[in-house]
């Protein structure tokens, strides 16, 4: 919000993350400094496994200068990355071992935040995600799947923002304008058929959203890639303005509960269970929940999120 990094308040809460609040928190549950919940795997348990971890970590800020957190991506790699390209959901010597559009998405957002945006395993992995990119500009996880999905489309799109700040190559560039046309296209969370809401899921403000959806989340992304105000933004932005509290914050009105138990439904076969997408609307989840703040109470970070997303689309002025 206009401070500049060498800020001294900047500097000084910089060197808190990870010692302290949030990330200290997740970082008390890793065990042997290397991984949480499961050791063979970086992507089940959901939403407390390794992967899901390093997402949250990132997003506040933790880099590849935390010893605990370059451990865990270490790990990662060993167990996930493709050497073609892309992170699999399945981790190496496992049925099914090849690169998914939504972790890999996720986690090359998370890997480039945190430093690791010249490593060759994350750019074969943004190669990767291009060369799936749909005709009309977005992605599906579904290897079958013709016409793209707000789910798979926003973590390609998260990943070009951060490989972009960090490399503005025309690929990627051109690659993340046309993605984001096609969420625009879709007025952020409607159908582009009909106009109606896809998922009344869309319409709830989540974190962290692991691999699912909402209207902010798709702000944010757009936001953060230096996509201009568009009036095909605007029933997302009233809405927003709509959540808003009287006291100027903003509700974190959802968490994903995650799995009841830590194995999957069917074994090593499946790596999902139904309840997973479940929303906590009040309070705090299960063990399997990763959650920063109480659900529907006003949130520190999504207030953040808000006024970032008014900021950089000219709708706020951050000194007044």
């Amino acid at each position: 919000m206009d401070r500049d990094k060498q800020d001294m308040a900047v500097r000084r809460a910089g060197e808190k993350i990870g010692k302290e609040g949030w990330a200290a928190r997740i970082f008390a549950r890793q065990k042997e400094n290397t991984y949480w919940e499961n050791k063979e795997s970086c992507y089940v348990p959901k939403f407390t496994s390794t992967g899901w971890q390093l997402a949250v970590l990132a997003d506040l800020g933790v880099s590849s200068e935390d010893r605990r957190f370059a451990n865990a991506v270490e790990h990662f790699f060993e167990l996930h990355n493709v050497e073609t390209g892309g992170f699999s959901i399945r981790p190496k010597n496992q049925k099914g071992f090849e690169p998914h559009v939504c972790n890999t998405g996720n986690m090359v957002r998370a890997l480039a935040k945190a430093g690791y945006s010249k490593d060759d395993r994350v750019r074969k992995a943004m190669g990767w995600l291009l060369s799936k990119q749909l005709s009309d500009s977005a992605w599906n996880c579904a290897p079958s799947g013709k016409h793209g999905s707000f789910l798979a489309t926003v973590e390609p799109m998260w990943g070009l923002s951060e490989m972009i700040k960090h490399e503005p190559r025309a690929e990627w560039r051109e690659a993340a304008a046309n993605a984001s046309e096609f969420v625009l296209r879709h007025k952020v969370y409607k159908s582009d058929r009909d106009d109606s809401v896809v998922l009344f899921d869309f319409l709830k403000i989540h974190y962290p959203t692991h691999y699912c959806y909402d209207f902010l989340h798709g702000l944010r992304v757009m936001a953060e890639l230096g996509v201009p105000r568009d009036e095909r933004m605007d029933d997302a932005l009233r809405m927003l303005r709509a959540k808003q509290l009287v006291d100027g914050r903003w509700p974190l009105e959802a968490v994903y509960r995650g799995w009841r138990q830590s194995h999957p439904m069917h074994g090593t076969e499946t790596v999902s269970r139904p309840e997973e997408r479940e929303l906590v609307t009040e309070g705090w989840g299960t063990d399997h929940t990763s959650q920063l703040e109480e659900a529907g109470k006003p949130s520190k970070w999504v207030t953040l999120q808000a006024m970032l997303i008014l900021k950089r689309l000219g709708m706020i002025d951050s000194r007044s």
